[in-house]
């Protein structure tokens, strides 16, 4: 699979529109391609057929065109600056060597709430360098420098051939929150997509000029009130944030999430998976429970699976005759799947799935360890673990897929292993409607002398959202004065696109969100944004590439302009595949730290504070 990556980023470039649209969807699409017989050139594509002694397509770069040749032995990226900041970004500007796309991709200037694409190509040499400098500029101001208005100091954007390809930020006068003055910032360079940066601050930090002197304008503490992700600490962002976020209600914040998030190993499963497990079932994620909340992530989709008598999360799916693609013992490695699949059902001509398949990831107990080890080390952190469908893999029974479901004592089972769980939200009364907690509520004082103080513990909340055999919603009134709530406390509007076309699935989430999420007062709404491979096509491909593909549209697409307003924007941001680079994250601390309603100083009266040199 891995000697795919430098053929796929070749066709990924080949395009002629500004997205840098792949030739295939997917590597399902490819193999698809790889599979049946050569198509007729098609508008918009290159015509490309595979010649039968070369299944994988490797040697049909030869026959590639020059500017799909010429991707190879260049570095070709784009940086996507997000000023999720009440600051104008200005160029200073800079110099680059052996870097055709460079000096002038970048803008004059990037207004408070933009986001900007620069191309960014060099040569692929070990002495290709570049540099451009900004400053941050808040205009109108009666303290002027050089007639720009007042400067806090400049960053720098880098590229490095040496070690590289290597887009980096250098803090040049600036401090931010995590980068001191001088520190680099190395982003994570993605081939041929976008490489996103992202500055933000409250609104506020911007209202400067109104009834305050220039001594006050000048002691703008940016290490505190700037956030540049990378930079910002992914364990410990929340506890960093507090100031900003403290009297926000739940629907009124967003959470980066994960989908399927157990499903980063495979413990167990049915034949087809086990024979194939990156395939849709399994490695959603790379990363543990426990990583994946390191690097940031605060809602968890867990899948509670019953397995050999033991919990483990699950990701399965009911066939009803699936029909699979024919030629899939000419795909290298696959051959034995194939002899495999023709058991299932449907013998050796006609190769169909019926009942159940999928596999098990981590094991529950591992995953209470895991919550337990990060909110007793990082507190000031609100973790939401939504529990749903639950499955009783030991007895895989009938044509019914409700009849698999988990019933309500096994349930109550689960919610006794859970018990296990610390700092549930046991301090959360009954019958109460979390999204309209405030964050200061949800996270309670270390110290109860001093409620109003920034130290707070961890919370774990645990939401129970599942049905049972007989159609009934599971019952936590058992467990409800032990942190554990259904999901009407917590109504999210979650609604997937189902589909493995990314355009398909912006198009369908922008415009749930629109219809359900018009203001800070509607319910909570969840940005699906995830792929779904088609079941047809789940043997030849792997979920992680559909979700890097996602990911790397994630900052461009979201921060559009016009997409999000103080009123209208996600509360959870639930991806696959969530990495510890921080790039997610980014997006959504500055959804809470440009666009959320802004909190009063702590033991303030709601006004900025500045603290004066004396």
């Amino acid at each position: 699979m891995r000697l795919l990556n430098p053929f796929l980023t070749a066709l990924a470039l080949t395009a002629n529109n500004a997205q840098a649209a792949p030739l295939f969807d997917s590597l399902t699409t490819f193999f698809s391609h790889l599979t049946s017989l050569p198509p007729s050139s098609q508008p918009g594509h290159l015509d490309l057929t595979t010649p039968s002694t070369d299944p994988t397509g490797l040697s049909t770069l030869s026959s590639l065109g020059s500017s799909a040749k010429s991707v190879l032995s260049k570095s070709q990226a784009y940086l996507l600056v997000i000023n999720a900041s009440p600051f104008l970004l200005r160029k200073q500007g800079g110099h680059s060597y052996q870097m055709p796309s460079w000096d002038g991709a970048f803008p004059n200037e990037i207004q408070p709430g933009e986001s900007v694409r620069v191309k960014v190509e060099a040569k692929g040499q070990g002495d290709d360098a570049g540099e451009m400098a900004y400053t941050l500029v808040q205009e109108g101001l009666d303290v002027i420098t050089e007639g720009v208005g007042l400067s806090w100091g400049d960053i720098e954007f880098q590229y490095r051939g040496r070690d590289g390809p290597k887009l980096q930020v250098q803090f040049k006068t600036l401090a931010a929150v995590g980068a001191p003055v001088g520190s680099v910032k190395v982003l994570e360079w993605h081939q041929g997509n976008n490489v996103p940066f992202v500055l933000s601050a409250a609104p506020s930090a911007g209202n400067l000029s109104a009834g305050v002197t220039s001594m006050a304008l000048k002691t703008f503490d940016s290490a505190k009130q700037l956030v540049a992700s990378p930079g910002l600490s992914t364990a410990g962002w929340m506890r960093q944030g507090y100031e900003r976020m403290h009297c926000l209600q739940l629907r009124e914040m967003a959470l980066p999430g994960t989908h399927n998030s157990g499903m980063s190993l495979l413990t167990g499963g049915t034949p087809l998976v086990r024979a194939r497990p990156e395939s849709v079932q399994c490695h959603a994620s790379h990363m543990t429970v426990g990583k994946q909340l390191e690097a940031g992530a605060r809602w968890f989709d867990i899948r509670p699976v019953i397995s050999k008598g033991k919990w483990a999360t699950g990701h399965y799916t009911f066939f009803n005759g699936i029909p699979l693609p024919s030629g899939l013992d000419k795909v290298p490695g696959l051959g034995d799947l194939a002899k495999e699949i023709g058991k299932i059902g449907g013998g050796d001509d006609q190769k169909l799935m019926d009942g159940w398949q999928g596999g098990n990831g981590q094991m529950i107990a591992d995953i209470i360890t895991e919550l337990n080890d990060f909110t007793s080390k990082n507190p000031g952190e609100l973790v939401v673990v939504n529990l749903g469908h639950g499955l009783d893999t030991d007895h895989f029974e009938g044509k019914n897929e409700t009849q698999a479901r988990l019933s309500q004592e096994q349930w109550e089972g689960l919610m006794t292993e859970l018990l296990r769980v610390k700092n549930r939200a046991t301090h959360i009364g009954e019958n109460i409607d979390l999204s309209q907690q405030h964050l200061f509520n949800l996270l309670p004082p270390l110290d109860p002398s001093q409620p109003n103080g920034p130290n707070r513990r961890s919370t774990v909340l645990l939401v129970v959202d599942d049905k049972t055999p007989d159609n009934k919603f599971v019952s936590v009134d058992k467990f409800k004065h032990e942190g554990f709530f259904y999901r009407g406390q917590l109504a999210v509007f979650d609604s997937y696109a189902n589909t493995n076309k990314l355009n398909d699935m912006i198009n369908d989430q922008f415009g749930k969100m629109e219809r359900h999420r018009t203001s800070a007062d509607d319910g909570m709404f969840l940005l699906s944004w995830t792929l779904t491979q088609p079941v047809d096509k789940m043997i030849t491909g792997t979920i992680v590439r559909y979700a890097e593909e996602a990911n790397r549209a994630l900052g461009e697409k979201l921060w559009a302009r016009g997409k999000m307003t103080r009123g209208r924007f996600p509360n959870v941001v639930s991806v696959d595949a969530f990495e510890d680079d921080g790039e997610v994250l980014g997006v959504v601390a500055g959804i809470n730290w440009w666009l959320a309603r802004e909190c009063p100083v702590l033991g303030g009266d709601g006004c900025l504070k500045f603290n004066l040199p004396s």
